[in-house]
């Protein structure tokens, strides 16, 4: 019967303290244990308080993202576990469920009813089943912890560059591209894709990002708005990107786009020339960027 060594967490951004939890479950196969980790079907608050941190990742994009860094994603309903004791919670879900071997997260995990349990009281019961328990060392950046609400505050202000160091990759969504006004292809000459962000997903600061846009297989230089478009009277938030170099209907794919760094913010312009010749300039400076950074 396989044993598993387990990483928990929220992993609700899977940035660098989470890989770090990830890559220290790994060095267990060197056991003979199948590194996995427990990946919850909705962040804690939404099953205790009916309401959670914006998401930085889709479930999509996490398992794969897990898979690729060679850790099993192990499905779990939160609402299963929500009630258990710290003590059932290690009896019912790590050994019983998981056949746990070894046990990883972070030193500000918690657990059980009520989030009674901690690192400190994980360790305990891991010694009592017979279970190695590791805490992960802490990932840092600029003399601070990484968590996922400081990356959450760096999208927020359009600090792209903070926020893609935290995660370790850039911040990326590859939505369904679905119909729009066409605006971006009257006045760039290139395909504009739109994309909505779902309820629930991170809200960017609205304006203007240097991107890259992958369409099969093909990374193409990008330009990235997020707002409501003032200027031709939009009132939906959306994603609307212009792929540089590329023409063709994207229409009902899901395309990967990727922030890279943020121009401007979002403005409103006197009409559609002055418009253009923002977007000729924020297109010199996407380029400029991409060929920096990719």
């Amino acid at each position: 019967m396989n044993k598993y060594a387990l990483a928990l967490g929220t992993f609700d951004g899977l940035h660098k303290g989470h890989l770090q939890v990830l890559e220290t479950t790994k060095k267990y196969s060197s056991q003979g244990l199948i590194p996995a980790m427990l990946m919850f079907d909705c962040h804690p608050l939404k099953a205790v308080k009916g309401i959670t941190p914006p998401l930085l990742i889709t479930q999509d994009d996490k398992e794969k993202l897990a898979n690729d860094f060679g850790v099993l994603p192990i499905p779990v309903r939160f609402q299963d576990i929500r009630d258990l004791s710290p003590e059932e919670f290690v009896t019912e879900i790590l050994i019983k469920n998981n056949n746990a071997g070894a046990v990883v997260s972070g030193e500000n995990f918690h657990f059980g009813k009520d989030g009674k349990g901690n690192s400190k009281i994980l360790r305990e019961l891991c010694e009592k089943y017979g279970i190695v328990y590791e805490v992960a060392e802490s990932a840092m950046y600029k003399g601070e912890m990484i968590s996922s609400t400081r990356i959450r505050e760096a999208l927020s202000q359009g600090d792209i560059t903070s926020a893609n160091e935290m995660l370790g990759r850039n911040f990326s969504y590859d939505f369904l591209v679905v119909e729009g006004n066409r605006i971006g292809k009257k006045i760039l000459g290139f395909p504009t894709i739109n994309q909505h962000f779902p309820t629930g997903f991170i809200n960017l600061k609205h304006g203007v990002y240097a991107s890259k846009s992958t369409v099969d297989g093909i990374v193409y230089p990008s330009v990235t708005n997020f707002g409501c478009h003032p200027t031709i009277g939009g009132d939906k938030v959306l994603s609307e990107t212009c792929i540089l170099g590329f023409d063709g209907d994207l229409y009902n794919q899901k395309i990967r786009v990727e922030l890279l760094d943020f121009i401007r913010a979002e403005k409103k312009f006197n009409g559609k020339d002055e418009l253009k010749a923002q977007i000729d300039a924020d297109t010199k400076s996407a380029i400029e960027i991409f060929g920096k950074l990719v």
